[in-house]
């Protein structure tokens, strides 16, 4: 199904720990996910409800999108774009990637399994928007050290492309009850790698690498908006 194995061995990261961070999302866990992520977790926990994340994708896809973390593909199945002039979704994940373009199967999307902490393998045209989205508090390192990734997608954007997604926070929210179990359980797990991230470290590492920086937080999310 995927063009292009995702090459973990090629990333200066922690091999296991990359591994860790996908390896719950089986064909399972994901039958569900929405429903206890998109439907529970944002609101109740992160306190960033997914019409919130769902309006960031409607504000800011472009007919010719790069989904980088393909996830069930949620977001662009419920943003209300009608077609698409060329659909890719990227993920470490081959089971991501199945389910997510089963459901976007209307837009005719193309895979493309990588590691994002690894250089990805040249051979795609640049994209007009760039969705990073509920990955970054996934990646191991520290948030100078995740934001590698936003190198190895720079180079996939065309002049004036946007880049847009949102992340986790560990450090600098207000944390209720539900918020601080899953994030100790999830960090635990070694599903989440977010105990240090916080804003002041995402907005100068997209500000190092970005011209228009938009950044705002709602409840322990990040949403953000560069080009």
């Amino acid at each position: 199904m995927a063009d292009t194995p995702p090459h973990i061995e090629d990333s200066p990261f922690d091999v296991a720990a990359i591994a860790r961070a996908h390896a719950v999302y089986t064909p399972s866990a994901l039958a569900v996910y929405d429903l206890v992520v998109h439907g529970l977790s944002n609101r109740f926990a992160w306190r960033c409800p997914t019409s919130r994340l769902i309006g960031l994708y409607d504000a800011n896809l472009s007919t010719n999108h790069l989904e980088a973390g393909a996830g069930t593909g949620l977001f662009i199945d419920r943003a209300g774009r009608a077609a698409f002039d060329r659909l890719v979704l990227l993920d470490i994940n081959e089971h991501c990637l199945a389910r997510a373009s089963r459901r976007l199967a209307r837009f005719r999307p193309a895979v493309r399994q990588a590691n994002l902490l690894a250089p990805i393998e040249p051979g795609l045209a640049p994209f007009d928007s760039v969705g990073l989205t509920y990955v970054l508090h996934c990646l191991p390192g520290s948030m100078r050290e995740k934001l590698v990734a936003l190198d190895h997608l720079k180079p996939l954007m065309a002049e004036g492309a946007v880049f847009f997604g949102a992340t986790i926070l560990g450090r600098g929210v207000a944390a209720n009850g539900a918020a601080r179990a899953l994030l100790d359980l999830y960090n635990a797990k070694g599903v989440f790698k977010n105990r240090a991230d916080d804003i002041e470290a995402l907005s100068e590492g997209l500000r190092q690498r970005f011209g228009s920086v938009e950044i705002e937080r709602e409840g322990c999310v990040a949403l953000f908006r560069a080009s």
